[in-house]
């Protein structure tokens, strides 16, 4: 996660091939980060959305809470956290999860009827992806542990 946070906040000192190794990380990871979407939709309103559409609605997920909970997540797992110090971080997990229900109450639809899932729903959907950030985090961290992949 540190070259994404290096990418977006000097651009010039990467290459283009780092920039498309970043971008392939998180279309790869997405593919298990959807199967929570669409695992998580169907808890909350008893159906499904077809996988492409999951994998779709999980990317801004994906962008929201991987990088901020793979940070949060390193710090406690190295006792280095200071919540003075990562304040700011987890109030944007906290907006991220607010912007993300929105975004999941008017975009995943209610196969049966038609109608968006609404602002309930959404939310959850929302910390359900939020969770889900926790055990793919961690399995991040301890794969970029073993193998320096990002």
């Amino acid at each position: 996660m540190h070259l994404t946070v290096d990418l977006l906040a000097n651009p010039a000192a990467h290459s283009s091939h780092e920039a498309f190794k970043a971008i392939l990380i998180y279309l790869a990871v997405n593919l298990v980060w959807a199967i929570g979407l669409w695992q998580g939709a169907r808890k909350v309103t008893g159906a499904a959305p077809p996988y492409w559409l999951a994998y779709v609605l999980a990317l801004p997920a994906l962008v929201f809470y991987l990088p901020t909970m793979a940070t949060v997540l390193n710090d406690i797992i190295t006792h280095q956290f200071h919540f003075a110090e990562r304040f700011i971080l987890v109030f944007c997990v906290m907006v991220a999860t607010q912007l993300l229900g929105v975004f999941y109450a008017v975009a995943i639809r209610d196969p049966q009827n038609g109608m968006a899932i609404g602002l309930q729903d959404g939310m959850a959907v929302s910390l359900w992806m939020w969770l889900f950030s926790l055990p793919i985090g961690l399995a991040l961290l301890w794969l970029n542990d073993h193998m320096k992949i990002i």
